[in-house]
């Protein structure tokens, strides 16, 4: 066999085996992955993300870093980030792995943030002072010197049509159809006759509501639930 013959066998030899020892393998990707926990939401948004499932089949993965799509980055296999809306929003993710050679590979994803709702409107109506059990002078000729205040201390106006006082007797004030209390507003209820007008009511009673020495206020709504209460002592 001549020299050339003989080279070109060594050759392929010594070729095979480096293929077979992987020397000219191809190389495999380096493959990015991750999860995140919730994907929507409303603001504030807690989200958790997890690269764990990123792989490098011929190498290691050395740095995770992510940018979180409203400005903010964080770095490491794991995160959590908090998302803030004023309206609805996708933010994008994204996660870059870098190997030891310094090869990268990166993904992305979304979330959807929605804003958060508006807090519902409160209806509160309470007791408040002044509360005038005991009017000047004799009760029984000085009625509208006797008189207790509400006022509307929620989030919302509120129609007291319907609704009630009662003292501890069971004497009771119903407030006449159309009168709505606003947010903020007061309105006295005073216990002798006159025109209603505005804030200013009166219960056209007989004689005195109110006991001097003690005695409790009860504000029900038309279902009849109790709203409010209001027990004093004259000490």
């Amino acid at each position: 066999m001549s020299r050339t013959i003989r080279l070109f066998f060594l050759c392929v030899a010594a070729a095979g085996v480096l293929c077979t020892s992987g020397c000219f393998a191809p190389k495999v990707a380096l493959i990015a992955l991750f999860t995140l926990d919730p994907a929507f939401g409303e603001s504030p948004l807690v989200v958790r993300f997890d690269a764990s499932a990123s792989l490098d089949p011929d190498g290691a993965i050395v740095r995770y870093e992510w940018s979180f799509g409203d400005g903010a980055a964080g770095m490491g296999r794991s995160a959590v980030h908090t998302y803030i809306a004023e309206e609805p929003t996708t933010f994008t993710i994204l996660l870059t792995v870098i190997d030891n050679v310094g090869n990268k590979a990166s993904a992305t994803k979304t979330v959807a943030v929605a804003p958060s709702p508006a807090p519902a409107d409160e209806a509160r109506i309470e007791f408040v002072w002044p509360f005038h059990f005991d009017a000047d002078g004799d009760d029984a000729v000085n009625l509208n010197d006797e008189y207790f205040t509400l006022e509307n201390t929620g989030t919302a106006p509120v129609d007291l049509g319907g609704w009630t006082v009662s003292n501890e007797r069971g004497a009771t004030f119903r407030f006449p159809a159309g009168t709505v209390l606003e947010v903020g507003g007061v309105v006295f209820v005073h216990s002798g006759a006159g025109a209603n007008a505005g804030n200013v009511l009166y219960w056209d009673a007989d004689g005195p509501v109110w006991n001097n020495e003690s005695d409790i206020a009860v504000l029900r709504d038309p279902t009849g639930l109790i709203v409010d209460l209001y027990a004093y002592v004259d000490c």
